[in-house]
């Protein structure tokens, strides 16, 4: 719960001529893409800016959450009454997310420091859609009072203009960023296709679907793939469906470690994610980086990077036989395969860390050139 950013808040290592940053997050050691992005962000962050990573949220018990987002309340109250902060960028995603991060925006209203609200969840619309009608205005009332909304898509964009009433003006459009691999395998020639998996294996994601999908293959397909499934969740349901369908041609790894992950990148021919709703999925946005073409859903902020018969391909959510024949479009096409592949490296090559640590950073900028003019 104590990680080495609490020294940081105690010492004078703050630099008055970089920007401080308190930066509010899920802890970095859990599964899912906001940590994978999060350590990202942090492992790049630029010299001009000095950034704070205050978990808000861990694994464990109750009184262990409990304690740990009491402990950002109280950072958060420390350093806002000493002026050592300049900025706070709280990342949300849905449910008890949500509450600890308009809270903690409203607290850092108190001492009239400017706020960034980053929205990461596909989920958000339907967590908010649950909510009564004094929640969803308060809801609605944080995010408008928040500097700037950051959104992960254009759709995004529009979805909480209208639904949450943000202005337009302090709607910031910025997709997730990738660390382009230096050097790319060749793939071609591969007697085996490999489909890759990357996501929290449950129904949201469609890890079953595309097992469903798998079995529906022809036979002479299906002695040319493998499908390699890595993930937290429901991992022995989906061993066992895989099983009980006869598919020993899928492999189900559980979650995987951040070079894992690379090595499955690079050993991998197609990235395989089903989803029902996303925001704008890191892994979709990895396996692009590593020139994999994509089989997806179009949802949240998918079609905005995936177009269909470009650089990957798009399928109704709960469409199993759709997903079959794209999958069997690729394990049967090299040519196409290669060339999508090629498509979607340069059409995240724009998302490269570096940029969009620039592009942050000007928001960054903006938001406290106009927060002092005030």
């Amino acid at each position: 719960m104590w990680d080495n950013t609490f020294a940081m808040s105690h010492s004078n290592s703050f630099d008055k001529n970089r920007i401080r940053v308190l930066m509010f997050a899920p802890a970095l050691e859990l599964p899912g893409g906001m940590s994978s992005y999060l350590s990202l962000v942090l492992r790049f962050a630029p010299a001009e800016v000095e950034v704070v990573h205050v978990p808000t949220w861990s694994a464990g018990k109750a009184p262990r959450r409990f304690a740990l987002f009491a402990v950002a309340v109280l950072r958060l109250l420390y350093l806002g009454a000493l002026r050592r902060v300049d900025l706070v960028h709280l990342h949300f995603a849905k449910g008890g997310s949500v509450w600890r991060k308009f809270f903690l925006t409203r607290v850092a209203h108190l001492f009239r420091l400017p706020t960034l609200l980053h929205a990461h969840s596909g989920a958000f619309p339907d967590f908010y859609q649950s909510q009564g009608g004094r929640r969803r205005r308060w809801i609605a009332c944080t995010a408008q009072q928040a500097s700037r909304l950051v959104v992960l898509s254009e759709q995004w964009k529009g979805y909480y203009q209208k639904t949450l009433g943000v202005p337009e003006a302090q709607i910031e459009v910025l997709p997730n960023p990738v660390d382009l691999p230096a050097a790319l395998p060749d793939r071609s020639g591969r007697e085996v296709v490999t489909f890759v998996f990357l996501g929290k294996i449950d129904e949201n994601k469609g890890a079953h679907r595309l097992i469903d999908a798998v079995a529906l293959l022809p036979e002479s397909t299906r002695r040319r793939v493998r499908f390699i499934l890595a993930g937290h969740g429901a991992v022995e349901a989906a061993r066992r469906q895989a099983s009980s369908l006869n598919l020993p041609e899928v492999t189900v790894l559980g979650w995987v470690r951040p070079d894992q992950r690379e090595t499955l990148l690079a050993e991998g021919d197609v990235l395989v994610l089903p989803s029902l709703r996303e925001g704008l999925p890191m892994s979709i946005l990895e396996a692009m980086s590593w020139a994999l073409p994509v089989v997806a859903t179009p949802v949240g902020g998918i079609p905005e990077f995936v177009h269909d018969g470009w650089n990957g391909l798009l399928v109704p959510p709960t469409d199993i036989a759709a997903l079959c024949a794209a999958i069997q479009q690729l394990a049967d096409n090299e040519p196409l395969r290669l060339q999508m592949g090629a498509n979607a490296r340069a059409s995240v090559e724009h998302l490269d860390i570096r940029y969009y640590w620039q592009r942050l950073l000007g928001i960054y900028r903006n938001v406290l050139t106009t927060n002092e003019s005030r």
